[in-house]
């Protein structure tokens, strides 16, 4: 599953904020993609933090959406880490809650976003 994986990192990465720790020293930039929101969140809280943008930025332009995702990144950045905790711990909760029907929806629509925009995970 190591294409999911990639595809999912490339489409939360342009679809939502960059939801990531400063890059590592000595870069850990993939493709002017920040990389290092993979060792922050579980590809099932990068799910509903997908959702949670799509919703969010339903009908916006598209500066309208970049303002929206550097304002989320940037206050996500600034959470200390009993507020990220309890962040995670709701991203957790709510995708829990999803039936099993409607996780494999938003991975199918995540797929198809990353399709549509040509994103192959950096290959």
């Amino acid at each position: 599953m190591r294409l999911t994986r990639y595809a999912l990192a490339a489409l939360l990465l342009s679809a939502t904020p960059v939801l990531a720790d400063p890059p590592p020293a000595g870069g850990g930039m993939m493709g002017g993609h920040g990389s290092a929101m993979h060792g922050m969140f579980t590809p099932e809280e990068r799910m509903m933090m997908f959702v949670d943008g799509m919703k969010a930025t339903a009908g916006m332009t598209d500066d309208q959406k970049k303002a929206y995702r550097d304002k989320r990144r940037t206050d996500i950045m600034a959470m200390s880490d009993s507020d990220r905790a309890k962040f995670k711990a709701d991203l957790d909760t709510r995708w829990n809650a999803l039936p099993d029907d409607k996780k494999a929806e938003i991975k199918s629509k995540i797929m198809a976003f990353m399709a549509a925009h040509h994103h192959d995970g950096g290959q």
